[in-house]
């Protein structure tokens, strides 16, 4: 746990500014369309991200195989693609602190998947802390009131949020099925150009490439969602996932509901109870007790054992290969 305190660090840092995407998602609403939004993000995140890689590591560092290409196309259409553009779409529905909130459902749905995509499960104390995590969310949903959860009215917005949520999921799990040689950096940068690429065919086929407005505020929330968010965030996102695991680094994302929740009262004058309080509290318990939990591989399927060494060795790769160039 020591030997892997700074990688949950990395997690913890990437989830802070993850906190502030609908934020600034919601300023966003009435400047640009979400399809726009999206692909004007992650174009400017892939050429500040493929600059950098060339000049640390030259052209070699662009190439890609053939099975890295497409894993990498597919994570680009669902966790840049699919995931960036249905939450943009979603904030025109629902406000900032609810999509935060609804957020938290991610990481339940990554450790379903990781269970039966590569065999990866948690301990009965790993699901205690997700299922506490869960309940904390609700909580904060409902305000603490039994009465208010079963008269819960999800709106459009809010139904969606839940497929965006499922889309990252799928993108964390699909990032395992790398090889050794693809770094965060490059991992980053490829899944933001193939996203953007996606948003732009899809924005020209449907009129969805539109701009409504544009002042100083609009410009610097922009370059927020880009650099900060699209850039440092998803770098160190990608780099530290491969030390700690998809159920374990996934849970982490349980964080971004609280830390929208306070940028919300801070930025956006958003209201935060006590209740919604004590609900952050119990968010935050469930993510340590999930991040003690031990993680094991099922050993009954041979082809899951082969898949989780691979892995394994990949991380191992990604870490001393990915370490200098990154973190320096």
């Amino acid at each position: 746990m020591k030997g892997q305190f700074r990688y949950y660090l990395i997690l913890f840092i990437s989830c802070v500014i993850w906190g502030l995407t609908p934020i600034c998602g919601r300023v966003l609403k009435d400047c640009m369309s979400p399809m726009l939004i999206t692909g004007a993000r992650f174009y400017l995140v892939a050429l500040v991200l493929f600059s950098l890689i060339v000049l640390l590591e030259g052209k070699k560092g662009l190439y890609l195989s053939r099975h890295d290409f497409f894993v990498l196309l597919l994570m680009g259409f669902v966790g840049i693609f699919l995931h960036n553009s249905l939450l943009f779409e979603a904030l025109r529905f629902t406000p900032a602190s609810n999509a935060a909130l609804i957020e938290s459902i991610g990481p339940s749905i990554t450790s379903t998947l990781a269970f039966f995509v590569i065999g990866e499960r948690l301990s009965r104390i790993g699901w205690l802390g997700i299922f506490i995590s869960c309940f904390g969310a609700g909580y904060i949903v409902c305000k603490g009131s039994l009465d208010t959860l079963l008269h819960f009215q999800i709106n459009i917005g809010e139904l969606i949020i839940i497929v965006c949520e499922a889309m990252w999921s799928c993108y964390v799990v699909i990032s395992w099925k790398l090889s050794k040689n693809v770094n965060a950096l490059a991992v980053t940068a490829w899944t933001g150009l193939f996203g953007a690429v996606f948003c732009t065919i899809t924005g020209f086929a449907f009129n969805e490439l539109q701009v409504y407005s544009i002042t100083r505020t609009y410009i610097i929330a922009f370059l927020v969602l880009s650099l900060l968010t699209g850039v440092v965030a998803f770098v160190f996102w990608n780099y530290a996932i491969t030390k700690v695991g998809a159920s374990k680094g996934g849970t982490f994302v349980y964080l971004i509901p609280v830390f929208g929740a306070v940028f919300g009262v801070v930025l956006l004058g958003e209201d935060f109870s006590s209740k919604e309080f004590i609900g952050a509290l119990i968010v935050v318990a469930g993510m340590i007790i999930s991040v003690k939990a031990k993680l094991s591989v099922r050993p009954s399927s041979g082809s899951v054992a082969q898949i989780k060494q691979s892995l394994i060795e990949k991380e191992r790769a990604q870490i001393h290969h990915g370490k200098d160039v990154l973190l320096q």
